[in-house]
């Protein structure tokens, strides 16, 4: 299914720039979890700075989510159109896209212990591979 990234812009009340259509076309197509500088490189008519502030702003209102936790100390990026949960190779540094379980337990167990409703979830997983851990 396309994605209308003009409309899922308005739709969270941000100003359709062709800046944030690029940056956002380009998360939406490449599943890599790339950082500020990996998209620098393949979007280089747009300065790292314009990146970053673009990447902050689709961060505030949802569209994007920030992986951090990884050996390189960076922080890599992945389109949220649709909750689901990472799994990082904590040897490889690989991230993996996942939602081959049901959350509904875990957020319902949050709901319990906190009385809140749990409008959004955010989940990471770190592991190895067997055959690497020796």
């Amino acid at each position: 299914m396309a994605i209308d990234i003009p409309a899922l812009l308005q739709k969270h009340s941000l100003k359709v720039t062709q800046q944030r259509l690029a940056l956002l076309g380009y998360l939406v197509t490449h599943e890599t979890h790339p950082t500020a500088e990996m998209i620098h490189a393949e979007l280089p008519a747009i300065s790292l700075a314009t990146i970053y502030n673009t990447l902050d702003k689709l961060v505030e209102v949802g569209l994007v989510v920030i992986i951090e936790g990884t050996a390189d100390g960076k922080r890599h990026y992945d389109f949220y159109g649709e909750p689901h949960y990472h799994i990082i190779n904590t040897k490889t540094q690989e991230i993996f896209d996942a939602n081959n379980f049901d959350v509904q337990p875990l957020l319902q167990a949050g709901r319990e212990a906190t009385g809140l409703d749990i409008t959004d979830y955010h989940i990471e997983l770190y592991g190895v591979d067997p055959k690497d851990a020796e």
